[in-house]
């Protein structure tokens, strides 16, 4: 049941809207990086028809979510110290000019609920919504199994689905259903923000219309779906079966000391992303036959609960329930197959990294090369070194320099 949210009246002040803060909360592998694309390519254009996107970049919402969960940095990580991040971005939340303000990250659907407390206590003076997105469970668990292979995990899809459903405390299954268990994800919100003002979107069949999960979510922010021109946004595509076996492979070829944030950024944004994924054929895994009726019993429950809840419904619960035979899929591929995957692989690999030293000399200071290969320079640096090879600790101290300077840059 939808409500007339946009409608709302602040106490006192007829006709004066309420100012909203909208929380787009996930969940993960709902169409977040698509709506986030979307949000950051026409910030301008959704600010001057009435929603705000605040902060500088997505990244500003991602570290405020580090933040509220209370995550810790690692002072070897290269990625900016979040801590206080939320502070900062819910500020600039309240502060804004705008009536509607949206601030979207998919990992606040795990918030405890001394978290959301945080999170609402200092959005205070705005009117907190949140927007929680759900999905088919049975197309969900593939998709899931190849974000978790991204970020470094080493398990099959057979071993990780059955960690996912033994356990909901420990492994997988702690982060998987904290965030992908829609009545959970709502007793906990609702802690701290009216139900009515939960809104939960169904994600849309394949054969919708174009755009339609970014018109859902317009309804609930309550702003002209067509103030966004810019749809050419980097998605979260996802691998064929024989490619995220090989990265799997890879994850477990690779040592302990590989850290966490080089799986993320290496192993997803570059090996993943760039040299994987547009290699890939699609398909999804087979589900493993013991784990078949646990999905059934777990989608019927999550339907029923959001049924139940009171919140918001933005589209059709028929559209995440389970009506393909759970038996359908690809099964894992054979060696061969992962052999043929990882050739193109390297080949793709090699060529990009070619691409990235050629970028890397054009772009370098024309002064600093132009200074390099003067001839006055040249003339120098001969001279130099015959007054280094005069004595013995000069010599030694120019081969060492020279030593260097041939594995920093061979082609000197």
């Amino acid at each position: 049941m939808r409500t007339a949210e946009s409608e709302a009246i602040v106490p006192g002040a007829t006709g004066r809207k309420q100012r909203r803060v909208f929380l787009h909360v996930g969940a993960p592998k709902t169409g977040t990086t698509y709506i986030q694309g979307i949000l950051w390519s026409n910030r301008s254009a959704l600010k001057s028809a009435g929603l705000h996107v605040v902060g500088a970049t997505r990244g500003d919402h991602y570290r405020g979510g580090h933040d509220l969960r209370d995550l810790p940095h690692d002072s070897k990580d290269p990625r900016p110290d979040w801590t206080g991040s939320w502070d900062v971005l819910a500020g600039l939340a309240v502060d804004s000019s705008a009536d509607s303000v949206v601030i979207s990250d998919e990992h606040l659907a795990a918030l405890e609920p001394e978290q959301v407390e945080r999170a609402v206590t200092a959005l205070r003076g705005r009117e907190v919504h949140v927007i929680y997105a759900t999905r088919n469970l049975a197309r969900l668990l593939p998709s899931e199994w190849q974000e978790f292979v991204k970020h470094g995990s080493k398990l099959t899809f057979g071993e990780w689905t059955e960690r996912v459903f033994s356990s909901r405390e420990k492994g997988p299954g702690r982060w998987f259903w904290s965030v992908h268990d829609p009545v959970d994800v709502i007793n906990r919100w609702s802690s701290h923000v009216p139900v009515e003002r939960i809104h939960v979107i169904t994600l849309p069949l394949p054969d919708a219309e174009k755009n339609e999960l970014w018109h859902r979510f317009c309804g609930v922010v309550d702003v002209d779906p067509e103030a966004a021109t810019e749809f050419e946004v980097a998605g979260n595509d996802s691998l064929g079966v024989a490619e995220a076996e090989l990265l799997r492979r890879v994850n477990a070829a690779l040592p302990d000391t590989f850290p966490i944030w080089h799986h993320r950024f290496l192993g997803r944004d570059v090996f993943a992303t760039k040299i994987l994924s547009p290699r890939s054929k699609g398909g999804k895994p087979q589900l493993p036959e013991v784990v078949r009726p646990l999905v059934q019993k777990r989608s019927e429950q999550a339907i029923d609960g959001i049924r139940a809840s009171g919140v918001d419904l933005v589209g059709d619960l028929t559209e995440v329930t389970i009506t393909e035979d759970l038996a359908s899929g690809e099964p894992m591929p054979s060696d061969g197959e992962v052999l043929d995957a990882s050739v193109e692989a390297i080949s793709a690999l090699l060529v990009r990294m070619g691409r990235m030293r050629d970028d890397r000399r054009r772009t370098e200071g024309k002064l600093r090369r132009q200074m390099r290969e003067s001839a006055p320079m040249v003339r120098a640096r001969v001279r130099l070194a015959g007054v280094a090879d005069r004595t013995k600790l000069g010599s030694k101290t120019l081969d060492r320099y020279r030593s260097f300077r041939m594995r920093s840059n061979p082609d000197q």
